[in-house]
């Protein structure tokens, strides 16, 4: 018993010390990747903060004032902040609730065991995969008054042009369609994934029970679906929230600031306006305002599993 002891004893120490070892060895591999995100995120984070209290100007020359919490008083009675915001929310509601409805039912018309259409799904990803550069010089190229093949394609049916980027309901109407036109496919990808992981017993037995499609829909696809379109939507409110290219190649913001979105906005007030601090503040708040979005998806989503 003694020698059988001993020896459990000197196996447990043997592991405990190869877990050990392993424990090490596993921090050595991880530690560049833990290194090379510090040096991309958390160092140019916490730079951006620091700046952010100060009167910074791009031109050198110019000296740089600390001012502490002065530009966030500011960002408070800040008109273009407040019209940014308002743009802002109307835009982002606007396209993510278009890109979900119509994502879910461009998955529910592709999915099907038909070979064609599952071909017919590849040309869905084209929006996705071209810059957004050259989506917004197509785009801004086609709604343009005079030249614009959409103006053209309007006075075919005997209206007159519209001034798509010339008035500020029309400009933002525009980019919100230039954007729903991109990021929809994205959606029904990832819809399409979730209808394709279901279990197809369940529709069986619904359309045995003589259930209607409406109803398989209703109740059976939507919650068992919920934590796919959670996802889903929480990936479009981010990328609508943050968009800027789309924006800046089609309106530069306009006209009369109908489409100054808050990632534009930082952009003009720090290197048109040469205000490198005023931009950090505001990226602060943006960078605040969607962790807080994030944080709720994932409560979300997390209360839809535990009930599911």
């Amino acid at each position: 018993m003694t020698t059988l002891s001993t020896l459990t004893k000197a196996r447990c120490r043997w592991l405990a010390k190869l877990g050990s070892r392993q424990k090490r060895y596993g921090y050595v591999l991880v530690a560049p990747a833990v290194l090379v995100l510090l040096l991309l995120t958390v160092y140019p984070s916490l730079y951006m903060l620091f700046v952010s209290f100060y009167d910074w100007a791009i031109v050198a020359t110019i000296p740089r004032r600390f001012v502490g919490l002065g530009q966030y008083l500011w960002m408070v009675r800040d008109p273009d902040f407040r019209g940014a915001i308002l743009v802002t929310v109307i835009f982002v509601m606007g396209v993510v609730l278009v890109e979900m409805v119509g994502g879910f039912i461009l998955a529910m018309l592709l999915f099907t065991d038909s070979r064609g259409i599952r071909r017919l799904r590849f040309a869905f990803l084209i929006p996705t995969i071209i810059a957004p550069v050259v989506v917004g010089l197509t785009w801004r190229w086609m709604l343009s008054a005079d030249l614009g093949v959409i103006n053209y394609l309007i006075g075919l049916l005997g209206i007159s042009k519209i001034g798509w980027l010339a008035k500020p309901l029309p400009a933002l109407l525009s980019v919100m369609l230039v954007d729903i036109w991109q990021w929809t496919p994205f959606t029904m990808f990832i819809m399409l994934a979730g209808l394709e992981s279901l279990p197809v017993e369940f529709f069986e037995a619904a359309y045995v029970d003589g259930a209607s499609p409406w109803q398989v829909v209703r109740y059976i696809i939507l919650p068992m679906l919920i934590p796919v379109i959670i996802i889903a939507l929480m990936f479009r409110t981010l990328d609508a929230f943050k968009t800027f290219d789309i924006i800046y190649i089609v309106t530069r913001g306009g006209p009369a600031h109908a489409t100054n979105v808050l990632s534009y906005n930082v952009w003009r007030k720090g290197f048109f306006e040469n205000n490198l601090g005023y931009a950090a503040a505001l990226s602060v708040v943006m960078i605040i305002l969607a962790t807080v979005m994030t944080q709720v998806y994932i409560r979300v989503l997390t209360r839809v599993r535990r009930t599911t």
